[in-house]
């Protein structure tokens, strides 16, 4: 992982596909082979990603909803080929690579 702003907590928050019962354990291998076994103690593992605690969520999916209808978080769309095709309204934020400036979305929430 790239160095980071100082004070910010990253955690992966994933959703296993229901029908797949290797999921989880694939999604946490992978973590571990890319980003280290400590690195494992910050993985959120859930079906409802509003029901988390945070100031951003980089999510490739379009349409986060759960059982909280306003989640604490800004959801910024992480582009994939499933999503490029939508427009978004301007007052939402859109990563198109890990190239874009993604410090300086975390940057705007520490000012709030």
């Amino acid at each position: 992982i790239p160095p980071l702003p100082e004070k910010t907590e990253v955690f992966i928050c994933t959703s296993p596909i229901k029908k797949y019962r290797y999921c989880p354990y694939e999604k946490f291998a992978w973590i571990e082979k890319h980003f280290g076994h400590k690195f494992l103690e910050h993985v959120i593992l859930t079906r409802d990603k509003t029901i988390v605690s945070g100031h951003v969520l980089i999510d490739d999916r379009p349409d986060i909803i759960g059982v909280e209808r306003t989640p604490t978080w800004e959801h910024v769309l992480f582009t994939a080929c499933h999503n490029k095709h939508l427009q978004l309204p301007a007052s939402c934020h859109r990563l198109h690579s890990w190239a874009d400036d993604w410090k300086a979305i975390l940057e705007s929430k520490r000012t709030c």
